[in-house]
């Protein structure tokens, strides 16, 4: 009797975690060395346009994060909305996300763009936003969760995120004194949106800090290091040799050297000096044209005579 409640206990959980998907009759599947791709029939050329991708992607990913990893990663492509949230195995998703990766499954799931209803989708930039959250979740397997501000600055620096409004969004913060504390970002993100935008946006700076400072080289033994141990500030203090204090004060520094002159270069005193200096040049440029023009024509009357 134990023994069978221990059966069915263990069979619900693994039902649990295992994707609602029902396949039709009718699914396709196409196999790379390290992916499967499921998809419906009318999305076959977007999903074989991604597998002839992915392999290039994951490359990058590898390469730029220092690690690897062999197991197989499942992608499930959704051709409607329905579809895309019966799949989800934990039962949840955000109806407005774009695709969403389950690192302990090796489980990606991705809306296709048809379902965005004319939103712009760069299925490139959230195959790789998704997969870097595979990799590094692969990664920590085991050791320690991995911290929110990590995995987010990861995927968005591996999928180039950089935007105009990320740059607003953090000239702001530089100037009012009002970013979020790394210690406050670690475990979750605020649930307000402009909050978590900046949270995001942070995340995404903190690792462009790390390589930018201290080199890619260092960067990777950082990855490598951490996943091993599983210990963060430990593996600051031996691999940048910076203790957790100093290492947020060092960053920082380096976004309000970044950030800081932003209002002075678009600010409108700025703008209209930067109009009239133009102006100024361009007068001058002409004058001196005019000026060469004269004396070659000066030239050619003394010629002539």
């Amino acid at each position: 009797m134990v023994r069978r409640k221990l059966f069915w206990s263990a069979l619900a959980f693994i039902l649990i975690l295992t994707p609602c998907i029902i396949v039709a009759s009718d699914a396709r599947t196409i196999a790379t060395s390290h992916f499967v791709f499921y998809f419906h029939e009318k999305e076959h050329g977007v999903a074989a346009s991604l597998a002839a991708q992915a392999e290039r992607i994951r490359r990058e990913i590898v390469e730029d994060l220092g690690l690897d990893f062999n197991e197989i990663t499942r992608v499930y492509l959704a051709h409607s909305l329905r579809e895309y949230v019966d799949m989800q195995p934990r039962g949840w998703v955000p109806t407005w996300s774009a695709a969403v990766a389950y690192p302990s499954l090796n489980l990606i799931i991705m809306k296709s763009p048809r379902v965005m209803k004319g939103a712009h989708m760069d299925l490139e930039k959230v195959f790789k936003h998704e997969l870097t959250h595979i990799a590094v979740g692969r990664a920590f397997r085991g050791r320690e969760e991995v911290p929110r501000w990590l995995d987010e600055g990861l995927a968005m620096y591996e999928s180039r995120e950089w935007s105009f409004s990320r740059v607003s969004t953090m000239t702001k913060a530089v100037l009012t004194n009002s970013l979020i504390p790394l210690s406050e970002i670690t475990s979750s993100f605020p649930r307000g949106s402009a909050r978590a935008e900046l949270a995001y946006s942070q995340s995404f700076y903190l690792i462009s800090f790390l390589v930018s400072k201290f080199g890619k080289e260092d960067f990777h033994r950082f990855i490598r290091e951490y996943t091993r141990e599983g210990d963060l500030k430990e593996t600051l203090l031996n691999v940048y040799g910076i203790g957790w204090d100093d290492f947020e004060e060092e960053w920082k520094g380096y976004l309000r050297l970044r950030f800081s002159w932003i209002p002075i270069l678009t600010s409108t005193t700025t703008l209209w000096f930067l109009i009239t200096l133009v102006f100024i040049l361009g007068y001058a440029r002409k004058k001196r044209a005019q000026r060469m023009l004269y004396e070659q024509w000066e030239q050619e009357e003394d010629g002539a005579a």
